[in-house]
């Protein structure tokens, strides 16, 4: 950038820094349509941004819905992988359709120890009998109600009902976590493949789609179906998966009578987890210089008698693509430091210098440097 005093200010967290332009002016467009720098591959930065359109009269244009086969990240997934996996340690539930009731309630729950229960919920989950499932929580005290006060509450009462194993965030996440978990049990469990199935059958499959590795792939030992969902035995499990099989939720089946070995099929693959992304390079570059050693000492071993070679490199550049170099790319052609650098500071060292001198000028003009007045007094003289 040529701004004088341009280092860039840091985003606050969770923010995204807004696209910094330039003031419109000769050197920028000439810039802006240098083939020189598009050969080299350099991409110059945008004057100010173009207006807004102006307001189209009359109603807006439809937008499309939006997707809602979404796809889980990993992260999220694993969280719910942990909370599945304390309902199926702690028993909680002895039928499948107790089970799911528990799993709901420890997910809404998760943060607060507590959570909202409406009788319209029981309806929703597709529960046998939703009294006897309440009662099978309520019973072993990891649910504190009544199944009278959940099966009459509305919208406008709920009941909240207290999970005392949950207090104080036992998973230390956040409410994003939490949220996106739930709703992808909601989803696989309302998927149009299971509807008007049995819970056994919706529990069963999700809890396969939760193990399901980035791309789909499953493996999981047929013990840990079993005791996940509540399942009577291997042989209900043996019929589950032929059914899971036969709607295509899964495929490529391959049970050798203790894993089991499947892939997602066409329209379930979205509920498998995002693989996570590589990570990103450290946008800091090593420092180049002494840190120890004071800034104007760095400075002079850096740029020395240099300045007239500097300012001649300057004038050679403008010349050959029309317009003024970058602080950047005059750093990068000397080998001073970058500003993402720690000792950036001696590159703006150099630069206030060879402004004072009156050697560059054309600082605070977006690609307006220059060789500046002193290198004309030296020539004349």
């Amino acid at each position: 950038m040529t701004q004088h005093n341009g280092t860039p200010g840091t985003a606050p967290a969770g923010q995204v820094r807004r696209p910094r332009f330039h003031r419109p002016n000769p050197d920028l467009a000439a810039a802006m349509e240098c083939v020189r720098c598009h050969e080299q591959g350099v991409v110059n930065p945008p004057g100010w941004p173009p207006k807004p359109p102006r307001r189209r009269e009359g109603p807006p244009p439809p937008t499309p819905h939006p997707n809602r086969d979404l796809p889980i990240t990993l992260h999220k997934m694993e969280f719910l992988r942990e909370v599945w996996a304390y309902v199926a340690a702690k028993q909680v539930g002895g039928d499948p359709d107790s089970r799911y009731l528990a799993l709901v309630c420890a997910l809404r729950g998760a943060i607060r120890g507590a959570v909202y229960l409406l009788g319209q919920d029981m309806r929703i989950l597709r529960l046998e009998d939703p009294r006897a499932s309440l009662g099978d929580l309520i019973a072993s005290g990891w649910l504190v109600t009544t199944p009278e006060r959940v099966i009459e509450s509305h919208p406008s009462d709920p009941a909240l009902c207290d999970l005392p194993d949950l207090q104080g965030n036992p998973w230390n996440i956040g409410q994003g976590v939490r949220s996106r978990a739930s709703g992808w049990v909601g989803r696989a469990m309302g998927h149009k493949k299971m509807r008007k199935k049995p819970n056994r059958l919706r529990l069963t499959g999700a809890y396969l789609a939760s193990r399901a590795l980035p791309g789909g792939r499953i493996r999981v030992p047929r013990v840990e179906v079993t005791v996940a969902c509540a399942l009577s035995g291997p042989d209900e499990l043996t019929e589950l998966l032929e059914w899971l099989e036969r709607i295509e939720w899964i495929v490529s089946v391959r049970d050798d009578g203790a894993v089991i070995e499947a892939e997602l099929g066409e329209t379930t693959a979205w509920l498998a987890p995002l693989a996570p992304p590589p990570p990103t390079p450290p946008r800091t570059s090593p420092a180049t210089t002494p840190l120890d050693t004071p800034v104007s000492e760095r400075a002079d071993a850096l740029l020395g008698g240099r300045a007239a070679e500097v300012v001649d490199w300057v004038a050679r550049y403008r010349s050959d693509h029309g317009h003024g170099p970058s602080w950047s790319t005059v750093a990068e052609h000397f080998g001073w430091p970058p500003r993402s650098a720690p000792d950036h500071d001696v590159t703006q060292e150099i630069f206030d210098r060879l402004e004072r001198t009156g050697r560059l000028t054309g600082f605070g003009v977006p690609f307006g440097l220059r060789p500046g007045a002193a290198l004309d007094r030296e020539n004349a003289a």
